[in-house]
C-alpha cells in the first residue's frame, strides 16, 4: 500500500472516495484472494451520469455493476471497530454506478494480487447515477442488478453477491480505512464491489446498469424502485 501511495504523492491525484474490491467470490477466485482488498476513486475519473467515454484511455476495458454509497458525516479513523449501526446511521444515499476496471500492467488479471493493488486495483473510472435517500426502504440484499449492452442483457446479479450484502461491504470499507488510514469522508463516493460478473467491453457499446427492488416487505402491489446508470464507450 505504501508503493500505491506514495504514486498517488507523485502524481499529486486527488481521492474522492474508496472503494472495495473482491467482495465477490467469483472475482475472489480469479485473483486468488480470501478476503476483500481497497483502493481510491480519483477525482478526475469520477462522471455523473450518462457518461461518454474514451475506450482508449482505459485497455482494456471491463466493466462492473455496483452500489455507491455517499456519507451525510465521516466516519473518522478510531481505536475500535465500527459496528454496523453506526456505519448504516452514516449513509446519506445509495446510488447505482458502473465501475470501469482499466489496469496499467499487460495481463493484469494473470499478475499477483499485490502488483493489481498497487495499480490502485485497476479502477479506472466510476460512473454513477442518482443515489437514493430512502436506502433504509430498499432491500439491498435482493435488488437485482442487470447489465444492457446495446439493449440487450448481458449480465444479471443481485446484491447479495457483495459479501452477502453491499451494507456490509461499506463497513468492513470503513474499518479497513479507519484501521490503515484517516477513514471515509462525507460528500464522498465509496463504492462496495461488484453485484455482476464482469464484463469486456467492445467500442462503441452503450451500456446501463439497471437496478430494479421493491421496498422491504415484500407486499404485493409495492411500488418498484428503478435506478439506472448509463454509460457509452466510443473508439
Amino acid at each position: 500500500m505504501r508503493c500505491r501511495d506514495r504514486l498517488v504523492e507523485i502524481l499529486g491525484l486527488e481521492t474522492a472516495g474508496w472503494f472495495c474490491a473482491c467482495t465477490n467470490r467469483k472475482i475472489q477466485q480469479m485473483l486468488k484472494l480470501e478476503e476483500p482488498y481497497y483502493a481510491r476513486l480519483f477525482k478526475t475519473v469520477l462522471f455523473a451520469e450518462p457518461a461518454v467515454l474514451k475506450a482508449s484511455d482505459y485497455p482494456p476495458m471491463v466493466i462492473e455493476c455496483e452500489f455507491g454509497f455517499t456519507l451525510a458525516r465521516d466516519l473518522s479513523c478510531r481505536a475500535t471497530p465500527y459496528e454496523r449501526t453506526e456505519v448504516e446511521a452514516a449513509v446519506q444515499a445509495v446510488h447505482p454506478t458502473i465501475e470501469v476496471v482499466a489496469g496499467h500492467l499487460e495481463n493484469w488479471p494473470a499478475q499477483e494480487v499485490w502488483s493489481v493493488i498497487a495499480d490502485n486495483g485497476t479502477d479506472g473510472a466510476l460512473v454513477y447515477g442518482a443515489g437514493s435517500r430512502c436506502w433504509r426502504d430498499l432491500d439491498l440484499v435482493r435488488m437485482p442488478v442487470s447489465l444492457l449492452v446495446n439493449g440487450r442483457c448481458v449480465r444479471k446479479g443481485s446484491g447479495e453477491n457483495v459479501l452477502g450484502d453491499p451494507l456490509q461491504a461499506l463497513v468492513w470499507l470503513a474499518n479497513a480505512r479507519s484501521r490503515d488510514g484517516d477513514g471515509l469522508k462525507a460528500g464522498q463516493m465509496h463504492n462496495t464491489g461488484t453485484a455482476t460478473e464482469i464484463y469486456w467491453v467492445t467500442p462503441g457499446d452503450e451500456l446501463v446498469a439497471e437496478f430494479a427492488g421493491s421496498r422491504h416487505g415484500g407486499v404485493a402491489g409495492d411500488r418498484v424502485i428503478t435506478s439506472n446508470c448509463l454509460m457509452a464507450v466510443w473508439v
